[in-house]
């Protein structure tokens, strides 16, 4: 026989197993991401585009005298 012990196999658990069932906060705070990871630059355009559109708006008034109403 052999004098080495018996050891169980450790199950094998892959940091993207752990990470891919975090949270985003939990992403923060244990040091896995940081918030430019989440940047979208897409928000941004999305962000300017909204403020363009709401500036538009006072200076297109509708008129709700040709509204058809209910």
């Amino acid at each position: 026989m052999s004098s080495e012990p018996i050891t169980k196999p450790q199950p094998a658990t892959s940091r993207y197993q752990i990470v891919s069932s975090m949270t985003v906060d939990e992403l923060l705070s244990e040091g896995y991401a940081n918030y430019d990871d989440f940047y979208d630059p897409s928000e941004e355009e999305w962000k300017i585009e909204l403020a363009q559109i709401e500036q538009m708006i006072p200076d297109n008034p509708v008129d709700y005298s040709e509204g058809i109403p209910f």
